[in-house]
């Protein structure tokens, strides 16, 4: 079950209009404050990025199988919860919510739905980038990229027990990730691929993902270019989960395919 929002994080909505989970103005320098004791300004400069070593979220559950990424973007103009839902029936472990230009108002309603069906699935929700919209919908986590905040300054936003993956396309990349602590390492793009912008990639191919495999023990994520054909070359060169956009959110039966995709990894793995 997952843990409930740290106690004094949040207070009652004023007379305006604010929302409830909004952090109070004298928290805001200790939220975004660096690890190191840097100044917030010195972050958005660039200096000192470098987080150290972190820990990983005690007893993080370990991220296999199936994970779906759903966005208004990539439904072939059907709702994101209806898509979603049928990608959680297909057997998907995993749900990411990538919306990078809906009103916060609007997708939040949406994230807490998603995240309720997570829960009655008993799969875990994932927040694209947003680590406010992860916090405001008790999401499991916040999955971030290459430019997004530093994973100690999203540690400092989330509530305790919340996880952490980054994407990553390189080997220093990886390494860099393990060293923040993150829960989970995302690797990408496998194969080619123009959905969300991951085609500006270099495709590490199934020996990036060994690689990866080599430089540690967390739970490995693939992504890119993945579907039917080749996610067991997948799940043997190393990945404990594959991440999927198009194979299933842009198909007709998402159910379906999900459903395909799971089982083709449970035969890769066995």
């Amino acid at each position: 079950m997952l843990q409930h929002r740290r106690r004094g994080r949040v207070r009652p909505a004023p007379s305006d209009s604010r929302d409830q989970w909004w952090p109070r103005r004298g928290h805001l320098h200790r939220l975004f404050r660096h690890p190191t004791g840097a100044h917030p300004k010195h972050l958005l400069r660039g200096d000192d990025l470098r987080v150290p070593q972190l820990e990983t979220t005690k007893d993080a559950p370990n991220i296999s199988g199936l994970y779906v990424i759903v966005g208004p973007d990539a439904t072939r103009g059907r709702p994101v919860v209806e898509v979603a839902e049928a990608a959680l029936r297909g057997g998907a472990r995993v749900l990411q919510l990538r919306d990078k230009t809906g009103d916060r108002g609007d997708v939040l309603p949406v994230a807490m739905k998603l995240q309720m069906l997570c829960r009655d699935h008993d799969a875990l929700f994932f927040v694209n980038d947003d680590i406010a919209l992860g916090f405001a919908s008790d999401a499991a986590g916040v999955h971030l990229g290459q430019s997004d905040l530093p994973v100690g300054v999203a540690r400092r936003i989330l509530a305790p027990g919340k996880l952490i993956g980054r994407s990553n396309n390189t080997d220093a990349e990886v390494v860099e990730s393990v060293s923040m602590g993150v829960d989970y390492v995302a690797v990408g793009a496998v194969f080619p691929t123009t959905t969300v912008g991951k085609g500006a990639r270099q495709a590490i191919g199934l020996d990036g993902i060994r690689r990866a495999r080599d430089l540690t023990d967390l739970s490995l994520v693939a992504i890119g270019g993945i579907n039917e054909t080749n996610v067991a070359s997948v799940i043997k060169a190393g990945a404990d989960c594959v991440a999927v956009i198009s194979a299933v959110t842009m198909v007709d039966d998402p159910e379906a395919a999900a459903r395909r995709l799971v089982d083709a990894i449970e035969t890769a793995r066995s």
